[in-house]
């Protein structure tokens, strides 16, 4: 017998295999019919739930290699490979990336086989379909592709196959395995989102998506993802749709203040003081006297100390890393305003550019705002309003180009026609559940209702 040590649970092995091995009369007794050797052993000696005959030196290796046993027997031309994978995994926690108030406390974790568990333990359907596969020519990382036959459109399941299928890095890191097979490698707007989330996707997989899970990594892929989908949290629908809906619509507008406030105040500063009422003018001009730089110089400077403090607080130890960073902010802050380096109300710019980044649910979505923000200030610094209105048009020209799996990402800002106009219910802001009787039509389900009237009525009769 051969297994890897660490790897596999051995109390199972002792009790399922050495110990009925060693029992030959009860296998004789036990036998119900004349069996060849390798099925006599299988199904009358092994106890275990789940045993395969392999006759291929490659998959007993690779199964090894997961954690399974191999049992050979002298004169049997295969081995019997035994399910006996045990593997040390932390335990199942809340998700630290996306919090919700309301949603639930469970997260992904880096075992391939809980994460899957999850999923089923949400959806107790038959349709639900787990695909397995690898990919990685020395890895062999296990991945494991994931969608609701009869939901699921073929040519979305058959895209999503292909493209793993034409991965060939020879060990592709967990963690940025999904920008190998990811739309527009060069664009800097994420084309498929991460979630460590069971709710979040299982809610993707009822709309008739596609979930890529990898061994290894606490993060699912969703595929397609569009636009809208980084603006989406899980408390908005735990709420009543009243108040749901503007919350939502605000995390578009803190994403639009996000990427142009310290832009718009070097515009308008610089070329446009007109826009501000006079009173103001002069406060901000009174405020910015004796500070040495220019207007984006010095809004340069507070980009890049804001950058450095975002990323300190990430690797910053827990029970430190908000602290520091609250003093850190705090301290330059202010000794830069006496040092008279930077002005106050540009302070107040950079502070509330940064609560409007944090307030975007997906950390993705929050990067690209970010970096674009510095050449949007160039073309502020050089064209006022105009530079901003021009940066901002390039950017939505760019959008529009872009694709996830074949879907346009702005799908379904942009319907295809008018058919396409009832996907609107669940974008920018949102209806009750009851009116979200339809599954998004760019996607192009096979089954395109999600409520049905006739079934609701009995449920309500029961």
């Amino acid at each position: 017998m051969i297994f890897l040590d660490g790897m596999v649970d051995e109390a199972a092995i002792n009790e399922h295999i050495i110990e009925k091995l060693t029992q030959p009369q009860a296998v004789r007794s036990s036998a119900p019919q004349p069996l060849s050797l390798a099925d006599t052993v299988r199904h009358t000696v092994i106890t275990a739930a789940l045993t395969t005959e392999e006759t291929e030196m490659e998959p007993i290796v690779n199964r090894i290699l997961s954690g399974d046993a191999a049992l050979f027997i002298d004169t049997l031309p295969a081995a019997i490979v035994v399910a006996t994978r045990k593997l040390e995994t932390r335990a199942i926690t809340e998700p630290e990336t996306e919090a919700e108030l309301q949603g639930p406390r469970d997260g992904f974790t880096e075992e391939l086989r809980v994460n899957i568990t999850l999923i089923r333990r949400r959806i107790k359907n038959p349709n639900l379909v787990v695909t397995r596969r690898t990919v990685g020519i020395r890895s062999r990382t296990d991945v494991a592709i994931v969608y609701f036959r009869g939901i699921a459109a073929f040519k979305l399941v058959r895209e999503v196959e292909k493209r793993l299928e034409k991965i060939t890095v020879d060990i592709p890191a967990p963690s940025g395995i999904h920008s190998l097979f990811e739309d527009s490698p060069f664009s800097i707007f994420p084309t498929m989102m991460s979630t460590e989330r069971p709710d979040k996707l299982t809610a993707a997989l009822a709309e008739g998506k596609i979930g890529i899970m990898f061994d290894g990594t606490p993060f699912c892929c969703v595929a397609p993802t569009t636009f809208v989908d980084f603006f989406k949290s899980g408390d908005d629908y735990y709420e009543k749709w009243l108040p749901a809906a503007p919350i939502r619509f605000t995390r578009y507008i803190s994403a639009f203040f996000a990427l142009t406030m310290p832009a718009l105040y070097v515009a308008i500063t610089s070329f446009h003081p007109g826009l501000l009422p006079m009173p103001l003018t002069l406060t901000v001009g009174t405020s910015r006297e004796g500070v040495p730089f220019p207007t984006f110089i010095e809004a340069f400077i507070m980009e890049g100390l804001l950058e450095i403090m975002q990323e300190a607080g990430i690797r910053l130890p827990k029970l430190i890393g908000p602290a520091v960073s609250i003093v850190g902010g705090l301290v330059i802050g202010e000794a830069a305003v006496r040092a008279g380096l930077v002005s106050p109300p540009l302070v107040i710019v950079t502070s509330f550019t940064a609560i409007a980044t944090f307030s975007i649910s997906s950390y993705r979505m929050g990067l690209p705002l970010r970096l674009l923000r510095v050449p949007l200030m160039i073309l502020a610094a050089a064209l006022g309003m105009f530079g901003v209105m021009w940066g901002l048009i390039a950017i939505a020209i760019h959008l529009s180009s872009l694709e996830s799996f074949g879907e346009p990402y702005l799908a379904p800002l942009t319907p295809r026609s008018s058919a396409n106009l009832s996907d609107l219910k669940d974008t920018v802001a949102m209806l009750p559940a009851t009116r979200m009787t339809e599954r998004p039509a760019y996607l192009e389900p096979q089954d395109a209702v999600r409520i049905k009237e006739e079934k609701s009525g009995r449920d309500d009769e029961d």
